[in-house]
């Protein structure tokens, strides 16, 4: 979907070259299915130990021929392969193979649609996460297209409630959420911005309208994701007093409810930032490889209103203009702020370090 040409926003050519490409290896490594079990155990572990662990370039060859490992045995479109397909494409980003990932990712959105069949609403997890790739590696444009695509699968029709459509909403509301901390990607004119940041806010109430008709057609987590991202919007529009209903209510389902994640349970123990005006030094990343890596250390308050206070430059070790730059950038950040008893307090002592390269 990098490249649409069609009504999915997929160049079915280049992805038509990349299913005979995996054809053709799949084919060409045949074993038995009880060699295939005793051999994807061991490599699909030892790939998840190593990304855990930072790995990135070590595990991509085991995630590599497990893929293959899976194709030749149970097809190339078996769904087998998604979770090592979606670990496969996150180690490519993170070594900063974006092309291959992409590929990954794409691949994977047609083993759904292979599998359920193009227009079945079972595509809509594997497109969600597509987008959220596209989103993750700054193509906001194909991010929203892709989102889209899943909500065209059940219907666009402001009346349609089907929890279904919760995900691909939220992630529409990401891409500006993003976009707002990357200027340069939003890829319109200023005067359609604002109509555009609404486009993201309507969908993210919407997603809440469809959660609160009927509590039991999600988890209670996607309820207290979808509150704390409503108040991480109105924190990022600088609405701190919008902002704090959602937030208390995620904290209230986060007290009531067992057995959520920790990421969730966790969400208002501390302080997270939500906006950053990403500096040009930061955003700007050298294509080469002798970039140098540089850093600048912060110490700052969040205020119970998720601004910044008391920020200061603590050590740097590049130009001075850079530290100011990231100081100003801190600066003007917006936070969701910790909470304690349901309502949220100041968080001093704060300490931030921004590391970026520059072709110094």
């Amino acid at each position: 979907m990098g490249t649409p040409t069609d009504a999915h926003g997929m160049n079915r050519s280049c992805s038509s070259l990349l299913i005979v490409g995996v054809a053709a290896i799949a084919l060409s490594f045949s074993i038995s299915a009880v060699a295939a079990e005793q051999t994807l155990a061991p490599l699909l572990s030892q790939a998840d130990a190593l990304t855990r662990a930072g790995h990135h370039e070590e595990a991509i060859p085991l995630l590599q021929r497990a893929v293959v490992v899976m194709r030749s045995q149970y097809g190339v479109f078996d769904l087998r392969q998604q979770d090592a397909l979606k670990a496969l494409a996150d180690s490519l980003v993170a070594v900063g193979r974006v092309p291959e990932a992409q590929d990954q990712m794409i691949y994977r959105a047609h083993v759904a649609e292979k599998t359920y069949g193009e227009g079945s609403p079972k595509v809509i997890p594997a497109l969600c996460d597509l987008g959220d790739f596209f989103s993750k590696v700054g193509k906001a444009p194909e991010a929203r297209m892709t989102y889209n695509v899943a909500l065209n699968i059940v219907g666009t029709t402001d009346s349609l409630n089907d929890p279904i459509i919760v995900e691909p909403l939220r992630g529409i509301a990401r891409t500006y959420m993003r976009m707002m901390s990357y200027p340069e990607t939003w890829m319109m004119p200023v005067w359609m911005r604002g109509r555009a940041t609404r486009e993201g806010e309507d969908a993210l109430k919407r997603a809440l309208r469809i959660l609160d008709a009927d509590p039991s057609a999600a988890t209670p987590q996607t309820r207290i994701e979808t509150l704390l991202q409503l108040g991480d919007w109105y924190q990022i529009r600088k609405s701190p007093r919008e902002a704090l209903p959602y937030y208390q209510r995620a904290w209230q389902l986060i007290r009531a409810t067992p057995s959520l994640s920790n990421s969730v349970s966790t969400a208002l123990n501390v302080p997270l930032r939500v906006y950053y005006p990403t500096p040009v030094i930061v955003a700007n990343i050298p294509a080469h490889k002798d970039a140098h890596s540089h850093y600048v250390q912060l110490e700052l308050t969040v205020a119970a209103d998720g601004s910044v206070s008391d920020a200061r430059v603590v050590g740097h070790d590049t130009r001075d203009q850079y530290a100011r730059d990231v100081l100003e950038a801190v600066r003007n950040s917006r936070f969701r702020p910790k909470f304690v008893d349901g309502q949220p307090v100041a968080a001093p002592g704060i300490t931030y370090r921004e590391v970026f390269l520059t072709a110094e």
